[in-house]
């Protein structure tokens, strides 16, 4: 009886959170005005518009595919005994979770499936909350390569994004300490769990390697719209990196809708009319959003089958006669 009430109320979280995350998507597509994306596109050869339209999903989807390597370095490495695919269905819970207004509906269903696996509350936040400082760490050292093309080619500021990142990989300690000091300094009880050196530098490369990838979708659809493309380099791969992680710090919009926008423009209207940026802008959330709805959706369907297919037990029938 009670493993059918469990299987119940499992459906009734799932279809929740199903519901949240698709009123989220509505809410995404209506807010936007997509009347100069359609203007721009109707002046372009369509042919290469679908092609630099595929290649932008597609370069998104890997940048995306390796940000979950980064998500389970920090997993398996605070001492997640799971496999892979049971972690992957919390990251891919946890990632679409930004679609939906608020976030916070996920987090039922989040602790649901870590019960499930006897991952407690405070080792779950430890993952998500380490998780989160290397993302905005790696974003935003990345968002620093940006400089020289804002500051007319000021390359000092090459060397000066590289220091964070040489630093965190050589004392990889210093993330777990920093987190430690801000819990002292906002007067919060200070993080119950810590990574290992090998865990946190594993998560940073990874997720480093993930942001210089993912750029490279704003890039070529700023180079089909018109921008110069040396020019315009360092400011989509950098840029790009720097408007998602302000997007991520906005918990009352899905997925930062509208902050990432604007410091994206911030850095486009310096090599394109702002006529031109704007649709390019509104193509690049488009893009995310596709990507990032068919790698995690098809993640989860996928991780959903795996962990169901290994956590079950294999019925055997005995032979008749």
């Amino acid at each position: 009886m009670n493993g059918r009430w469990w299987r119940l109320a499992n459906h009734v979280f799932t279809a929740a959170f199903v519901v949240a995350l698709t009123v989220g998507l509505v809410l995404f597509v209506r807010a936007q005005d997509w009347t100069p994306v359609a203007t721009l596109a109707g002046q372009l050869d369509p042919l290469r518009v679908t092609a630099a339209l595929g290649a932008a999903l597609l370069i998104n989807a890997v940048g995306l595919l390796l940000g979950l390597a980064s998500w389970r370095a920090l997993f398996v490495d605070l001492g997640a005994a799971v496999d892979k695919w049971t972690a992957y269905r919390l990251f891919f819970v946890g990632f679409l979770a930004k679609f939906v207004p608020g976030r916070f509906v996920a987090l039922p269903v989040l602790l649901r499936m870590g019960k499930e696996i006897e991952v407690g509350p405070v080792r779950l936040a430890g993952v998500f909350l380490l998780s989160w400082a290397v993302v905005a760490m790696t974003g935003m050292t990345v968002a620093l390569a940006a400089g020289p093309a804002l500051l007319s080619g000021a390359t000092g500021w090459l060397l000066v994004a590289t220091v964070p990142l040489v630093v965190l990989v050589a004392r990889p300690d210093l993330l777990n300490r920093g987190l430690a000091a801000a819990a002292r300094l906002l007067r919060r009880p200070p993080p119950q769990v810590t990574a290992s050196p090998t865990g946190i530098r594993r998560a940073v490369t990874a997720q480093s390697l993930s942001w210089l990838v993912s750029g490279h979708h704003l890039w070529l659809l700023a180079v089909v719209a018109g921008a110069p493309p040396g020019r315009s380099y360092l400011i989509c791969v950098a840029g790009f990196a720097a408007a998602t992680v302000a997007g991520l710090s906005v918990m009352i919009a899905p997925d930062g809708l509208g902050v990432r926008e604007a410091v994206l423009m911030l850095g486009l209207v310096t090599v394109l009319p702002v006529a031109v940026a704007t649709p390019v802008v509104l193509v690049s959330r488009l893009v995310c959003a596709l990507s990032e709805v068919a790698v995690g959706g098809g993640g989860l369907l996928l991780a959903q089958y795996m962990h169901r297919r290994r956590r079950d037990p294999v019925q055997r029938v005995a032979p008749v006669g």
